[in-house]
């Protein structure tokens, strides 16, 4: 597990900005939640984040005195997903993890990686679509809590299986 871990991460700061994630849009209000300051508001949230591949892997780089909040944000959504009564949220949930290095990143910042492997294909991973649905009332201020953690945005890949390296594998299609 560390080589492969170490490997994502490697493979991850070769990543252009090209690969950055697309183009964002604002979060919705959700329903029966005050409106948002205009602050909060200019965070932004692309539309969906859809895995399309074998597995995936968003790559974070988080401020670290928001490390706390960051972890908070994600326990909520872990909460959300096992609340739902969707189906493809919980599938979601089963092969979902997050994962924090243990060294410090550049400058101190604290890098986390989330592996979805397999991914419930073309679901939707965004933040703000899970804890609008599980939590309205909290969702503005949990989305205001989780921007503010990243020293700049996420990366996001899907990856696609060329090699298994175990005895016991087929050939990946």
């Amino acid at each position: 597990m560390k080589v492969r871990f170490f490997a994502v991460f490697m493979a991850l700061a070769a990543v252009p900005a090209a690969a950055q994630t697309p183009a964002p849009q604002t979060p919705a209000t959700p329903a029966g939640a005050a409106q948002a300051p205009a602050a909060a508001q200019s965070a932004a949230v692309p539309a969906t984040r859809p895995f399309t591949a074998d597995a995936g892997i968003m790559f974070s780089v988080i401020k670290p005195d928001k490390v706390a909040d960051f972890e908070m944000v994600m326990g909520r959504v872990k909460d959300g997903l096992a609340k739902s009564t969707d189906p493809q949220r919980k599938q979601q949930a089963l092969s979902w993890r997050v994962f924090k290095g243990v060294e410090a990143g550049p400058g101190g910042n604290i890098v986390y990686i989330w592996l979805v492997d397999p991914p419930v294909k073309d679901a939707d991973y965004t933040v703000t679509a899970i804890l609008t649905e599980a939590f309205p009332n909290e969702a503005q201020d949990l989305w205001a809590k989780y921007t503010a953690c990243f020293v700049s945005g996420q990366t996001m890949l899907n990856l696609k299986l060329t090699t298994n390296m175990s005895p016991t594998a087929g050939t990946p299609k």
